[in-house]
């Protein structure tokens, strides 16, 4: 059964996230539980800052409350790292374990980071380059149906690196909230990606759905770090 994940034990489980990466020994150990959500270790894709193209499928996700329901499918390119990752093991399309979904594949999972390659910039790892920068696109441009939710989704880790990152394509729900409920077309989104170009708001960017800034303009946002925006966008 999938439960919802409240934002403040989010918010409390980033405050902790570097402590429990230093305590954290065994790859693929869960150490931490708390309101769901769970650490896992090993290779994660990390699509906060990617951007996504609809395959014309669709994708069944894991429905709070016990279910499934079916979305559209969009296909994402996504980063990959090793490390200690936020996952919701029964959310997305996991299966309760850290375990990976089968070979060669990955979860995207999530852990905070200032700097993620992005294909916008050619999957530079220059600090400018890769910096996460947080936007809102605004709620009437109907991006509540057209963003990407790929958090705690299956992934395939691709055969070849770009400029030297290695990348993994991850299938994932457009206009899906984390508890596998539709968003309202006319809803706010919060996005890493794009480095504050509005333009990447039309372009399925992977998100969260934001309603506090419902019919607000698109809206560049100061602070990557600032915790409270850390707290929605999970899996990215």
């Amino acid at each position: 059964m999938k439960s919802a994940v409240p934002a403040l034990g989010f918010m409390i489980l980033c405050a902790m996230a570097p402590s429990m990466a230093r305590a954290q020994t065994t790859p693929g150990d869960i150490i931490y539980v708390l309101y769901g959500l769970q650490i896992c270790r090993g290779e994660y894709a990390l699509c906060e800052a990617s951007t996504c193209t609809p395959d014309g499928k669709t994708i069944e996700v894991n429905v709070a409350g016990g279910g499934k329901a079916s979305f559209p499918e969009a296909s994402c390119t996504c980063p990959v790292f090793d490390g200690p990752a936020i996952a919701d093991l029964n959310g997305g399309n996991m299966r309760g374990s850290c375990e990976r979904p089968g070979k060669g594949q990955v979860w995207s999972l999530y852990w905070p980071r200032k700097n993620v390659p992005q294909a916008i910039n050619n999957w530079s790892r220059k600090p400018a380059e890769a910096a996460v920068q947080k936007q809102i696109c605004s709620s009437n441009d109907g991006v509540g149906a057209s963003f990407a939710n790929c958090f705690s989704f299956a992934c395939t880790v691709d055969k070849k690196r770009t400029n030297g990152v290695k990348t993994a394509t991850c299938l994932c729900p457009l206009g899906e909230n984390l508890d596998g409920q539709p968003v309202a077309p006319n809803t706010a989104v919060l996005t890493p990606a794009g480095q504050c170009n509005p333009d990447i708001c039309s372009q399925y960017p992977v998100g969260a759905p934001y309603a506090p800034a419902n019919g607000s303009a698109n809206q560049c946002l100061a602070s990557s770090a600032d915790s409270r925006l850390d707290a929605m966008m999970i899996g990215r």
